[in-house]
Parts: C-alpha cells; structure tokens; sequence
C-alpha cells in the first residue's frame, strides 16, 4: 500500500502533468486553427488573384480579336487576299499565336477554303459575340489547345454588319506558362479545369488534357477528397479544401476563372510547407511542460514532507490501536495547524479509549461472578457516556429479568401440566379423522378413473369421427373437380359448334361459286365444258360437306345435353356430400366438447384427490405434533424447575444473597444448558 506522502506526491504531480498536457493541447490546437485560418485564407485570396490573372490574360487576347475583327482593310473584299493573310499572320506573330484564319458570312475560310459553318465558336461570333473554346488535345502535336474567335465588322465598324468571324490560336503553352509562375511554395502548383473537370493547364504537361479526378475516383476511393473538391470547382464555386495523396496532406484553394466557359483554377500545396511555425511552437510547448513538470515535482515532494509525516505517526498508532494496543506512547507536536490538532486528537483518544476498556472490564468481570449489584467507577466524556448509561441500565434489566424469569418459571409449570393433557386428547381425534379421510380418498380415486375412461372413449371417437368427415371433404373437392371438368367439355363442345357452323357457311359459299362457275361455264358453250365438269364435282362435295357438317353438329348437340343432365346430377351430388360434411363437423365439435368437459371433470378430481390427500397429512401431522406437545409439556415443566434453581444463585439488588465460590463454578455451565435448548 502506498503511503499518504506517496498519494500526495502522485497527486499533485498527475494534476501538473494533466495541466502541462492539457495546456499544451489547447496551445497547440488553437495554434493549428490560427494557421489553418490564415492558410485558408491566404491560398482562397491567391487562388482568386490567379483566377483574376488567368481571366485578364483571356481578355486580352480577345481583345487582340475583337481588334482585328474592326480592321477596314479585312473587311474590304476589293483587298486581295494574300494582304489580308499577312495582316492576320503579323497578328499571330505580334501576340505570339499559333495561326489565325478569316472566315466569310457562310463559314467557308478564305485562305484554305474549309467549312467552318459547323463550329461553335463561328456560330457565336456570326452573331457579333466573341467567343473562347473548350481546350482540346491536338491530334497532331498531342498539346491542349483553345481559340478564340471575334465578328469581322463591316467596313471595320463595330456594331454595323457582320460579314465574317476572326479565329487565333493561341500558343500550345499559354496556359500551362500562366499556371507555372503560381509558385506559392516548394511543393505548390496551380492547374485549370474545364467544365467537365479535365486539367487542361499545369506546369507537369504529362497530365493536361488526360487527368480527370472526379471520372477517376469512380474507381479509385483514393480520390474520392480531391474529387469532392474538383466538383465544387467545375459548379463555378470559390473555396478551400484538404485531401490526403500518396500519404501526404494537401490543401487547395480555388475559384472560377471569368470570362470562360466554365473554367476553374486551384492552387494546391503540401500543408506541411506552411506549418513549420507552428511546429517551432509544439517545441517551445512541450519544453514549458517539462519544466512545469519538474516545478510541479519539487513543490509536491516538499508539501507532503510537511503533511505526510505526522499523518503516518498518527497511521501507526491507530494502527496498533487497532490490534488492542493501548499502552503503548503517542507522539505529540506542538504545532498548531491540523495535522498538529490530529496527533494531540489521538492521544486523547487512546487515553480517553483505554479508561473505558479498563472500566468495561472490571464491570463485565463482576457481572461474569455473577455480581448485578456492581456500578461503573470510571468518568465517561462525549460519545463513551451513553456505553456507561447502557452499561447501567443492562445490569437493571438483567435485575428486572431475573425476578420476573423466577415468577415466570412457576406459571410454566403449572401451564405445562395443562397442555400435556389437552395435547393427548387432540392426538386420539387426530387419529380418528386421519382414518375417514383415508376411505373418502380411496372413492374419489375410483371416481377419478371413470372419469378418465369416458374422456378417452369421447378422444378416440372425435378422432374416428375426423378422419370420415376429412374423406367426405376429400370426395366433395373431387367432385367439384369433376363438375369442372364437364364445364370444360361442355364450353369445348359449344367450340366446337362454332367451328361446324363456320365450316356449313364455306360449304354453302362454295356451293354458290360452284353454281356461279356452271353458269359462266354454259355461256363459254364448247371451250367450258371441262370448267363445268370441274364446277360440279365442286359442288358436289360442298353438299356433301354440308351434310356431314349438319350430322356432326347433331351429334355435338346431344352430347351438350348429355354432359349438362350430367352436371347437374353432379351438382346434386355435391351438395348432398357438403350437407353430411357439415353434419359430420357438428359431430365432430360435439364429441370434442364432451372429450375436453371430461378432460375438466377429471382435472378436477384430480384437484380434489390432491386436497384430500393433503387434509389426511394435516390431520396426521396435527396427531403426531399433539403427541410431541405432550412430550415437550412434560420437559417444560422439568426445565422451569432448573430455571428456578439457576435464577436463585445470582446476587440482586433487592436481596442480600450472594453465592460463594464453590456455588459460582456451576452457574456458566448450567446456564448455557439452559440457552442451548430455548
């Protein structure tokens, strides 16, 4: 077990440990959040700078367009073309573009004669809009690219009439060198995505135009931040963002880039290369706690010296107190505080603690010799005076008690007398009831098997009774099957007298185009002869048809006939067996409720046999505690007398009597024979 000054020492250096722990916590998290803050800010500021940037960038090479597209000479169709190709080529070279082109009213190119009719950006200039595409990969170089695109004005005014579009190319690197000088730390970089979320600039050019995060976290939960982060971009929204890549934290600010269609720029970096501050202090922080800890250390060790110490006299002494030493010194200070007010506490208590064990032993050791007239001689203070008031008023008691027990033990005697008698004569009729209860039994446990009989006899019926009315219920669902069935052959039979009388119509139609034949037959004279002939046979075997199709549906009808006399004797039959099926079920309920009313009748008996067994223990049970009261009266009247003789050798108040020593040695024993038994 450790020792108070141990506790102390735990205590208070666990709470400066615990303070030093904690305030390096809040000292650190309130540190990490300031940073955080100041980072969020500063890369959302910058992303919107380099957004602005990027965008004022754009406008100014639409500007380049838009002023091309009011130059006079373009617009004049008395120019030749070859001038008007090496204005749009200086242009191009000028601004450091990589071609330009100049498209009529109809889309078709005047330099490669290409139809560009088609495309989005001459369907928005030819309206007088300027107009910036989506980047795209060159199928030729394999770079990402955009144009821009800017009406050609008529006579060069803007506002007038549009006779054309100007298309520039910018440089393949436009984008990707704007995104390379965002530097915002060693690790940084800034990059573009299209509406779809495709980079289409950053300063690693093997990812333009083929690295998409939000289509690639599909498949990779890796990307699944930074793909949250790019959808937010792509919505047109300004920001700030975390994400983790290849085990490394990052942060992104973002913001969308104006006068685009769609565009985004983010500007991404390693946290880390922001947070060395913050790890200087982390440093600082933690050597504060080391020397509060040891700060901590020295006061606790001092504290409890002062403290511990005379707590750990007092500790042993109570200890030893606690084992029956009263003897043994108590150390005293004279100090004043309240470790000073416990030790001087202490032995006052051992003191005042060892008078009354001493008093307590002196009184108790007379009371053993049987002396009740003894009195307590000590002085008792506070909470030890009630023990002598108890003390007092047990020795009373015990006075009180021992004249009432000598007055008592007469009556027993007397009363015992009395209870022995009665007790014989309630043993006699006990055992006169025990014998009619016995004959009551034996009938009602004959009763009881009658009973049981007939409840299995009404069991075994019931059980008869269902298997005939589960056979009758089989037999009518059969016949309800059978009565379907002659449905059936009765709406085929009718079919099929629909497809007779179809075939007595084509009999009766052939009959006629066979007498048709005859008559234009007769009118050919000799050329149609062999066409009557034909004709004839034709309507022969309608005939013939006919009949066969007039004794078929005779038939048909009979048997129609027949099968409906049939359903409905079946239908007769059916319910006739559905009326013994419900008589059957009657049967079958009233057999069940005589089988369960006797299964009642039996359980009752049953009830009835248990409470007259339990009436014949009783009533045993009464005769042999009738004979036991007997007995125990005979040993009560026996025990009142020692009684008397044991009280009369105790000394009380109210008599002079004291027993000597010789008398003294036979009290403990024959009392404790007397508490043994009662």
């Amino acid at each position: 077990m450790k020792s108070i000054r141990s506790q102390i020492i735990m205590v208070i250096l666990s709470l400066v440990i615990l303070l030093s722990i904690l305030f390096g916590i809040a000292s650190s998290y309130l540190n990490y959040n300031t940073v955080s803050s100041v980072l969020k800010q500063n890369l959302t500021e910058t992303a919107v700078v380099s957004a602005d940037r990027v965008a004022a960038e754009i406008r100014a090479i639409q500007n380049v367009a838009l002023e091309t597209g009011s130059i006079s000479l373009l617009a004049d169709p008395d120019v030749p073309l070859t001038e008007k190709k090496e204005a749009i080529d200086l242009r191009a070279k000028n601004h450091n573009f990589e071609r330009g082109n100049l498209l009529n009213a109809q889309g078709i190119s005047l330099f490669d004669g290409n139809d560009y009719s088609e495309r989005d950006y001459f369907k928005a200039s030819i309206k007088g809009e300027k107009y910036i595409s989506d980047p795209t990969t060159s199928k030729i170089t394999g770079k990402t690219t955009f144009l821009i695109s800017a009406p050609l004005w008529k006579d060069g005014k803007p506002g007038t009439t549009v006779i054309g579009v100007i298309y520039f190319v910018p440089n393949e690197n436009f984008l990707n060198d704007i995104v390379s000088n965002i530097n915002i730390s060693q690790s940084g970089y800034a990059y573009i995505l299209n509406k779809d979320g495709t980079n289409v600039a950053d300063k690693d050019l093997t990812v333009v135009g083929k690295e998409n995060s939000i289509a690639d976290a599909k498949s990779d939960s890796s990307l699944a931040a930074i793909s949250k982060i790019e959808s937010d971009m792509i919505s047109g929204k300004e920001g700030y963002g975390k994400y983790q890549y290849r085990g490394e934290e990052w942060v992104q600010g973002f913001a969308p880039i104006s006068h685009t269609n769609h565009w985004s720029l983010g500007v991404a970096a390693k946290e880390k290369d922001f947070l060395g501050n913050f790890y200087r202090s982390m440093v600082i922080t933690g050597i504060l706690m080391a020397v509060f800890v040891i700060v901590g250390l020295i006061a606790a060790i001092l504290f409890a010296n002062k403290i511990g110490k005379p707590i750990i006299e007092c500790s042993n002494r109570l200890l030893r107190l606690s084992e029956g030493d009263l003897a043994s010194p108590v150390f005293v200070t004279d100090r004043k505080d309240e470790t000073g007010v416990l030790m001087n506490s202490t032995k006052t208590l051992v003191d005042d603690l060892s008078g009354v064990v001493q008093d307590m032993t002196f009184v108790l050791g007379e009371m053993a010799q049987g002396n009740l007239a003894v009195q307590s001689t000590q002085t008792y203070r506070g909470d030890f005076i009630p023990i002598q008031t108890a003390t007092g008023k047990i020795i009373e008691s015990l006075n009180d008690a021992m004249s009432q027990i000598n007055q008592s033990s007469e009556q027993v005697s007397s009363g015992s007398e009395q209870v022995s008698s009665g007790a014989q004569a309630l043993a006699q009729g006990a055992t006169e009831q025990a014998s009619s209860v016995q004959e009551l039994a034996a009938t009602i446990n004959e009763i009881s098997h009658q009973v049981k009989d007939n409840a299995a006899n009404a069991t075994e019926a019931s059980n008869n009774a269902s298997v005939v009315a589960n056979e009758m219920m089989e037999s009518n669902q059969k016949m309800q099957q059978m009565i379907e069935a002659m449905a059936q052959i009765n709406d085929s039979a009718k079919e099929i007298s629909k497809v007779i009388k179809t075939i007595e119509d084509i009999a009766f139609q052939t009959n006629i185009l066979a007498l048709n034949a005859a008559v234009e037959a007769a009118r050919a004279g000799a050329a149609g002869k062999g066409f009557a002939v034909v004709a004839d046979e034709v309507r022969n075997l309608a005939s013939k048809s006919a009949e066969a199709a007039k004794g078929t549906t005779a038939l048909i009808e009979n048997s129609i006939a027949a099968v409906e006399n049939g359903t409905k004797l079946a239908d007769g039959a059916a319910k006739s067996l559905t009326t013994v099926v419900e008589g059957a079920v009657s049967v079958i309920d009233a057999l069940n409720k005589i089988s369960v009313a006797s299964s009642e009748q039996a359980n009752s008996i049953n009830q009835v046999t248990q409470g007259v067994d339990q009436i014949s223990n009783v009533v045993q049970t009464n005769s042999a505690t009738a004979e036991e009261s007997a007995a125990a009266s005979e040993e009560l009247s026996g025990q009142a007398q020692m009684l008397r003789s044991l009280v009369s050798k105790f000394k009380l108040k109210d008599s002079g009597y004291y027993p000597d020593s010789e008398e003294d040695d036979t009290i403990a024993p024959q009392f404790a024979d007397f508490g043994s038994k009662y």
